[in-house]
């Protein structure tokens, strides 16, 4: 056994098609299955193989991927991770059979043997023939054509994690895989099933009592798989197994958390489960226990739905015979590309893209990221100028890493004779999505004295340090990381609130969101308008003064020092700042107070 009779019919369709071919098609091709290896849906994201060989993405991370695997060629099957605490990466298969991945690496399971990013596709070394591969939340595992099956990421040995490909032991004979929480599920040559428990790195053992399959999809807590006869079995939250009425010709499956999808062998398509934003695709938000069949699909090839969670919604994407997309469901964070962010209750065409021309594709991950955060500002710019003032100043101090966590800028604060405030002049992204870029791109923007409007935004500055007096504070700068996170909350729904969700702010109770009167006070100054906290709050210096002393910060002193007439002195104002130098608690050392 060379390969599977899926994978063999889509290198012959490689092979046999290039681009520009009249009447070109993707097939459903015969055979056993993993999943729906020529589309992946995760949260925010969808990659789609073309029918050139190319990959295109749409959603809230596309144009980065777009441009990302522009170099990408011949590839025949791809997957995406779905897991929101861990970052997003994806692997495709080439019909060589070899496998690249690109993405977040903070498990190991880009194969590259470290814990490094690469937003460029790298090569995994030592898989020459794979046949099909799947991301779970944190490892990855490749099936290849001798009906073995290799891991790696968080996927554990008796050594230890395993950062390169290392076969599992207890798998032959493997047709179809399919990757959950560190967990894998094969199905072997005579339709019987596999899977670890979810324990890192256990040997997987036979599920028995099933009847036989022919793929099986994993989610974090749900399990389906199509059985050779065509029906559809799923295991639930309950671990019971339940055969889905109504189905009896299913091609594949593929199964999120809350809802799935199958393709039938005709081209039609059935989704059932959760269906609060539509992502069962039947024109209404009810919920479906049994498939019901979306009667504007006949001719689709490959099905994938995503999870939903952290204020993201589901959704569901099918490809069709032509190479065309229609999704549908959730769309809170731009999954449909639509340019809404409207949920859409039945199945609509997604825009195409072509290939980026190759004198266009970033060649290192710095140029990437510089041509990616470009085009995210320049799309956002006209809401928010706040971003083109703050990556106008970054730009050239722009810089990708590797590792490291997120993002860093490189601010400095000082204090000399009169002169006293802080700088930013570097900033490095280590992951690279579009919350990242906004949170540090308001840190840019909020601690570099000069870039905002000096009253809007000391306010802005002066309501963080006060309300969350405490909260991460750096030296001198204080409330800072809450605003970024407010920030990124406010333009960027479902990002990951780093600070929000964390333990250490005596103010703030863990795995919360920002109150209204945080959102409105960040609004109104990034508007280049003084919030109406400050104008109900501070009317006097002794009132700005009492205020400040409650969480001192630079930045916010720099910004507010001409407030009230000005400060009467700045021979206090030291770097680090010093409160045995301060004006006393009571006093009123802005000119209004008569100095």
């Amino acid at each position: 056994k060379d390969t599977t009779r899926a994978q063999m019919a889509t290198f012959l369709h490689r092979a046999e098609n290039r681009v520009g071919d009249s009447g070109e098609q993707f097939t459903i091709p015969e055979g056993p299955r993993g999943n729906d290896t020529l589309i992946s849906a995760s949260r925010t994201l969808t990659c789609a193989v073309r029918l050139d060989g190319g990959v295109t993405c749409w959603g809230q991370l596309g144009l980065l991927n777009r441009l990302s695997t522009a170099s990408l060629d011949n590839v025949v099957a791809l997957s995406l991770s779905d897991d929101p605490t861990l970052g997003l990466y994806a692997c495709a298969v080439h019909d060589d059979g070899t496998v690249s991945c690109w993405g977040t690496g903070v498990g190991g399971q880009l194969g590259q043997g470290d814990t490094d990013s690469h937003y460029l596709p790298v090569t995994v070394a030592g898989v020459t023939d794979a046949t099909a591969v799947a991301t779970g939340a944190d490892s990855t595992c490749a099936l290849h054509r001798n009906g073995t099956v290799s891991c790696w990421g968080f996927w554990q040995t008796a050594s230890g994690s395993v950062p390169v490909p290392e076969q599992v032991p207890g798998l032959t004979d493997v047709v179809a895989i399919s990757a959950g929480r560190s967990r894998v599920c094969a199905v072997h040559g005579d339709g019987g099933l596999s899977c670890s428990s979810g324990v890192w790195g256990d040997t997987p053992v036979r599920v028995q009592d099933l009847d036989p399959l022919s793929s099986v999809s994993e989610d974090l807590v749900r399990r389906c798989g199509t059985t050779v006869d065509g029906a559809v079995l799923c295991r639930g939250t309950d671990g019971t197994t339940a055969r889905m009425g109504g189905v009896s010709d299913a091609a594949a499956v593929s199964a999120s958390d809350d809802h799935a999808c199958v393709l039938h062998r005709d081209g039609g398509v059935s989704c059932w489960g959760k269906n609060d934003v539509g992502q069962v695709g039947d024109g209404t938000t009810t919920y479906r226990s049994q498939p019901a069949r979306l009667a504007s699909i006949s001719d689709a090839v490959a099905v994938s739905v995503s999870s939903g969670g952290s204020g993201t919604g589901a959704h569901s994407c099918a490809l069709h015979q032509n190479g065309s997309v229609t999704c549908w469901g959730g769309n809170d964070a731009g999954q449909l590309e639509d340019g809404t962010n409207e949920n859409v209750l039945s199945p609509k065409q997604v825009r195409q893209f072509g290939r980026i021309p190759a004198d266009q594709a970033p060649t290192t991950a710095t140029d990437l990221l510089r041509v990616w955060i470009e085009a995210l500002v320049q799309q956002r710019e006209a809401e928010y100028p706040w971003m083109r003032v703050a990556w106008d100043h970054i730009r050239d101090g722009t810089e990708a890493r590797q590792s490291g966590y997120g993002g860093v800028v490189w601010r400095y604060c000082y204090a000399s004779a009169a002169e006293f405030g802080c700088g930013a002049d570097g900033m490095d992204i280590t992951e690279m999505m579009v919350g990242t870029v906004v949170h540090e791109l308001l840190h840019v923007y909020d601690l570099h004295t000069g870039l905002a409007p000096s009253t809007a935004w000391g306010a802005v500055q002066l309501y963080f340090a006060t309300t969350y007096r405490g909260c991460w504070a750096k030296g001198d700068i204080s409330g800072a990381e809450i605003l970024a996170d407010t920030v990124n909350h406010v333009m960027v729904p479902g990002a990951w609130l780093t600070y929000y969700n964390s333990r250490g702010c005596p103010a703030l109770r863990a795995r919360s969101e920002p109150t209204a009167e945080a959102e409105q006070v960040v609004l109104q100054g990034l508007a280049g308008r003084v919030p109406d906290w400050y104008r109900e709050n501070i009317t006097n210096g002794a009132e700005l003064w009492a205020a400040w002393l409650r969480g001192p910060s630079l930045p916010a002193l720099a910004n507010l020092a001409g407030e009230f007439g000005g400060l009467c002195s700045t021979d206090w104002i030291t770097y680090p700042l010093d409160p045995d130098l301060f004006p006393p608690a009571g006093s009123n050392p802005f000119r209004d107070g008569g100095c």
